[in-house]
């Protein structure tokens, strides 16, 4: 099996690992197997070389430290090759005792290397683990150290090598358990790793009889095989990375740290074994009690590590919902300020929410809208509890406006949360719908006019605030002989003549003025403020722009009209108002066609 560049997969270094732990177990004792161990050996140093060029692990020291370890592992099993063939024993021996001790330091310092990687020299909680495991791997050194003195089972460097490994296996367990490591393969494998080592070397030094277990014995060298799995895979880059900011401890860090504690009690335990005396029942107890202690913070470290995850869901489904949201959803501050919106303020008014954030929310109210929203939020105090719904208007980006719908909660005092939370929904397509609805309404559809029921609005309007100094006056016009044009020409051209003098009035007056089509061919129109002078004139002008001819179907048609005036009264209602008016232009009929009467307050008081 080969990847892309022609290097041999990890999967390949681990079946040739194996391959080679295979031989080493099924020849005989001599030399011909230490000299299969220095290929094992050397097979890992490889892969470690390696996968540093290929991942660039961000704790390359570590890596190398590891490497130097079989590297020294791998000489010493030359040492013993040369030895076992009679070259020098004594000295080849004493090399050999030398480089194992040599790996097993090597070893050690690529753990804590691993441990420390990546960490700030303001983690106290990372360094605290660091002194546990050095002060469980220290009592192990030195238990295992007196013991071989005084009663020594096998060559000095399996005692030293044994509790080191330990240490390191302690290590590599908790660094694989701290927060922002995860459990990788590279993880898992050299916790495996460094498992295989322990045993193997374990039964060698703890062996009471003199047997040889050549597949126990082969443990150690069979470790290698993890390594190279570790070092090749890409989550090589992972060992060493630096822990999750917010320090979380999991249920695997508990455990890892509880390792380290259990060191206490195992060797009471193993000082009687080597020693005597009563302490089975004291290293026992303590070994049960911190095993249960342990085994329950670790479940209530699973049950937390369960309950973060779930937030943490419940987190990410909110943030997908308010992102997608086409609603804005915003939180505005007790100083009233938004310190929260949603994404979608962008697409609404074309602002980011960091160009929200921090301003005052009325900064994007329309002026004229601004004094309403503040009064319906605040018209209860700061406390108040009642939801504001209203439709505004909101400044967009381009200096342009658009409609919302905002409901606005009561005051909310929660965490995260003091102030109120908004929601805004454009209604723009609606409002332009309404106001084009109520333009319709209020719309002659021939002329174009404003008809009878918005003109009797304005009406209404207008003489709701009589002012005597400004009167407001109401001109009614009937065409005169406009039956004539409809039966002799036809309703179409009866049509196109409302539409020219519909025309014709509305250039007859001033732009606050308002025309009306009341129905068939009369018209009215309303001065917002005229005094007799000024009604004459208005009315003079009409007559005279609708005696000029209008061409109708090839022919061109006079028309002229009788109009009839009235000025407002202080004391005038809408209907009284209008009907002076028409009174007046029934005179105005009965005194001849294309002729104007005006009633004015003197001329309508009564007599006596």
């Amino acid at each position: 099996m080969r990847r892309a560049g022609g290097e041999p997969s990890s999967w390949g270094h681990v079946a040739a690992a194996v391959a080679g732990v295979v031989v080493v177990v099924c020849l005989p004792p001599g030399p011909g197997r230490p000299a299969v161990e220095v290929g094992v050996y050397l097979l890992g140093v490889l892969a470690v070389g390696r996968g540093l060029r290929r991942h660039r692990p961000g704790a390359g020291t570590a890596w190398r430290a590891l490497a130097t370890a079989l590297l020294a592992f791998g000489l010493s099993s030359a040492a013993e090759t040369a030895e076992l063939a009679g070259v020098a024993p004594g000295v080849t021996g004493a090399v050999e005792a030398g480089l194992d001790v040599a790996g097993y330091g090597a070893l050690v310092v690529a753990a804590l290397a691993a441990l420390v990687a990546g960490r700030g020299r303001r983690d106290p909680g990372a360094w605290t683990d660091t002194a546990s495991l050095l002060l469980a791997a220290g009592l192990a050194v030195v238990t295992f150290v007196s013991g071989t003195v005084r009663n020594p089972h096998g060559p000095a460097e399996l005692g030293i090598g044994l509790p080191l490994l330990c240490a390191v296996v302690i290590v590599a367990g908790v660094r694989l358990a701290l927060p922002g490591t995860g459990r990788s393969v590279s993880g898992v494998a050299l916790f495996v790793s460094g498992g295989l080592a322990v045993t193997g070397y374990a039964t060698q030094v703890l062996r009471l009889s003199g047997t040889v277990s050549p597949v126990l014995d082969a443990l150690p060298l069979l470790a290698v095989a993890p390594v190279a799995l570790a070092a090749l895979h890409p989550s090589s880059r992972t060992v060493g990375a630096a822990p999750d900011p917010q320090g979380s401890v999991t249920a695997g860090r508990v455990v890892g740290l509880g390792a380290a504690l259990l060191v206490s009690p195992a060797l009471v335990l193993l000082w009687t074994v080597r020693h005597g005396g009563n302490g089975y029942v004291l290293g026992t107890g303590i070994g049960l009690l911190t095993a249960l202690a342990l085994w329950r913070l670790g479940r209530l470290s699973s049950e937390r590590e369960s309950a973060q995850r779930a937030l943490a869901a419940s987190e990410a489904r909110l943030r997908v919902l308010l992102e997608n949201a086409a609603d804005v959803i915003a939180i505005v501050d007790g100083a009233g300020r938004t310190s929260y919106v949603s994404p979608a303020v962008e697409a609404l008014l074309g602002r980011t929410p960091e160009d929200c954030l921090g301003r005052p929310a009325l900064a994007v109210v329309d002026p004229g809208d601004r004094a309403r929203l503040y009064r319906a939020v605040a018209g209860d105090g700061p406390d108040a509890v009642r939801v504001v719904d209203a439709d505004i208007r909101l400044r967009h980006g381009d200096g342009s406006t658009r409609w919302v719908e905002v409901k606005v909660s009561g005051r909310v005092d929660a965490p995260g949360v003091d102030g109120w939370v908004v929601n805004v929904r454009e209604v723009t397509d609606r409002k332009l719908l309404e106001e084009e609805l109520r333009r319709q309404a209020g719309t002659d559809p021939l002329t174009g006019l404003v008809n009878r029921s918005e003109f009797w609005n304005r009406l209404v309007r207008a003489t709701a605030r009589l002012d005597p100094a400004a009167l407001p006056a109401v001109l009614y016009v009937d065409l005169d002989g406009f039956k004539t044009v409809n039966d002799t020409l036809g309703h179409a051209a009866g049509d196109e003549l409302l539409v020219a003098v519909a025309g014709r009035l509305s250039n007859a007056v001033r732009a606050g003025d308002c025309v009306a089509r009341l129905g068939g061919d009369e018209f009215a129109v309303l001065l917002g403020t005229a005094d007799a002078a000024r009604a004459q004139r208005v009315a003079d002008r009409v007559l005279r722009q609708l005696r000029e001819p209008v061409h109708l179907c090839g022919h061109g048609v006079t028309v002229t009209a009788s109009i009839g005036g009235a000025i407002a009264l202080p004391d005038d209602s809408p209907e009284t108002l209008l009907h002076r008016a028409d009174t007046a232009m029934y005179t105005a009929k009965r005194q001849g066609k294309d002729h104007l009467e005006l009633r004015h307050p003197v001329a309508a008081a009564p007599a006596g």
